[in-house]
């Protein structure tokens, strides 16, 4: 009686907890390519934080606290081709499976004029739970949090963006959203569209993650 009851109370609270919390997780795909290796605490080394590049905070704050227009303004007065931006939590499985790839292409994107930096989504008072985990996977790409109301981080980012996380953006050096991969993404599918970025191709779309485990569809503008 006890389970059903739970069960009841799972199905009348599950059109509401994404509205409740902003974000959702994204759909997390079957095959798993990208693993932490010990060249990737390295790689991020190489690259390291970049302290010049990221808003000021409080000496007592875990991460740099930013919001969606700060973070776009950033981007323009960076001196980068462009950035990309990728949003992850604590919380997401998938965000902590893709952190160390990204780890690893950072240093040749940001040679190329085009870094890596990250936006976590955390509560508040998870900020610090966010840092540990950059910490325990040796994580040293400049890192952010994202400012409450998190709605209006997602619409500074794209009307287009549902709230589904992990979520990757490339914008140019205007600010302009070019690309987004709207879900967690593998090296062979982020590489190809910034490595096209910065050969000066046209890029703008969507890479769509979320129909099903391991499907993808490109939409453009």
């Amino acid at each position: 009686m006890k389970s059903s009851s739970f069960r009841s109370l799972q199905r009348s609270l599950a059109p509401v907890l994404p509205l409740l919390f902003g974000f959702v997780l994204g759909c997390s795909r079957n095959e798993r390519t990208h693993k932490a290796s010990d060249g990737a605490s390295d790689s991020a080394a190489a690259f390291g934080p970049r302290a010049d590049l990221l808003p000021s905070a409080a000496p007592s704050a875990p991460l740099p606290v930013v919001d969606g227009p700060a973070l776009l303004e950033k981007i323009r007065q960076s001196g980068q081709k462009g950035v990309v931006v990728n949003i992850w939590a604590s919380w997401c499985d998938p965000c902590r499976e893709e952190l160390p790839m990204l780890a690893r292409v950072a240093p040749k994107f940001a040679a190329q004029g085009v870094p890596i930096w990250l936006v976590s989504v955390d509560d508040p008072e998870s900020y610090a739970a966010a840092k540990g985990v950059l910490e325990s996977l040796h994580i040293e790409l400049p890192a952010l949090a994202a400012a409450p109301p998190l709605q209006a981080f997602k619409q500074a980012m794209t009307p287009k963006w549902p709230g589904m996380i992990p979520v990757s953006f490339l914008f140019d050096k205007t600010g302009k959203l070019r690309y987004f991969w709207a879900g967690e993404v593998y090296e062979k599918e982020l590489t190809p569209v910034v490595e096209g970025f910065i050969a000066g191709k046209a890029i703008d779309g969507v890479s769509d993650f979320g129909l099903a485990p391991g499907a993808t569809k490109a939409g453009h503008e």
